[in-house]
């Protein structure tokens, strides 16, 4: 016989030994079965591997239970998973299509504010044209005024302002699209005109602070609410004919769908140079909470459900 066909008879010969040596192993390791069991009795594994045989009812409720319980936890987790890859995703596209909005100054088409300044210390100015005087208007009980104008939508192509994803604009308001913290801020540069003999504040009563403030307003609750100020007292000009006041204010703010933001000063008519001024609103944080509900796990009692909450930056 060839050597070859020698050596591979050999080697089939070694690898049955080898078989059967295993599974003759595996029968000797075997757990032994009970001897004597009833008809109403089974052999399962147990959570630790084991074979724990009893009454075939119990046995059956536990096993299930057990694995079932073992498989609807392991779904869950997946699901949970699923939940938070898909707020990764979402908070890419977020910062995409975040609300938000800066607005520019512009010049107020308003009429001067009769309560501040003084008609005996600025005259009543005639028009040469129309041979018309300009008249005060009656603002009486107004504390601060509303700024109505700026520049928004195409009229921000050429500044450094912008407006969009879903932040809307109506009457110097600006409107929120959706519920979260915003950020607010606002910044206004006033000119006070003053008495070129004494550079005192034309205005009647000069411990009157010059104010500037960000309101809230409610749609839900229909009321105009503060929500920061910046308070600066008047004071001796030193040009004799002018006080140039910078205020900025910012803060962080609660809103609903819906709700408005405005800028207010004590007196529109400081507004004369507007191209620095601006009024902006950011939203920085938004929670949506992605609930997991399976029903078949509640109506079952074996599984309670989860959630996982989705924090958008």
């Amino acid at each position: 016989m060839d050597i070859k066909l020698k050596f591979a008879v050999m080697a089939l010969l070694v690898s049955v030994v080898i078989c059967l040596a295993t599974v003759l192993a595996l029968v000797l390791t075997m757990p032994d079965l009970p001897t004597a069991m009833g008809h109403d009795q089974i052999c399962l594994p147990n959570e630790d591997g084991y074979f724990k045989c009893g009454f075939a009812a119990d046995l059956l409720h536990e096993y299930v239970e057990r694995i079932a319980a073992k498989t609807y936890d392991e779904i869950e987790i997946k699901e949970q998973c699923k939940m938070r890859e898909s707020c990764k995703q979402t908070k890419k596209q977020w910062g995409k299509m975040k609300p938000a909005a800066k607005l520019t100054g512009k010049k107020q088409s308003g009429t001067l504010n009769k309560n501040d300044i003084d008609p005996e210390m600025i005259p009543v100015r005639e028009n040469v044209k129309t041979k018309q005087s300009t008249t005060l208007a009656d603002d009486t009980g107004s504390d601060m005024t509303l700024v109505r104008e700026w520049c928004h939508g195409k009229e921000l192509r050429r500044t450094g302002g912008f407006q969009g994803n879903g932040i809307g604009y109506r009457n110097g308001h600006l409107v929120v699209p959706v519920d979260g913290t915003y950020f607010v801020h606002s910044f206004v540069e006033l000119l006070e005109p003053c008495d070129p003999l004494t550079g005192k504040p034309n205005v009647k009563d000069t411990t009157k602070p010059i104010k500037h403030s960000i309101f809230k307003f409610k749609i839900l609750d229909k009321e105009d609410i503060e929500l920061v100020s910046n308070i600066q007292s008047r004071t001796v000009s030193q040009s004799k004919y002018f006080n140039l006041y910078n205020s900025y204010v910012s803060s962080l703010v609660e809103l609903k769908a819906g709700d408005e933001i405005s800028v207010k000063i004590s007196n529109i008519t400081y507004l004369k140079y507007t191209r620095d001024n601006y009024f902006g609103v950011s939203l920085i944080y938004l929670v949506i909470a992605l609930h997991l509900v399976i029903t078949i796990y509640q109506t079952e009692g074996w599984v309670r459900g989860g959630g996982v909450t989705c924090s958008l930056w």
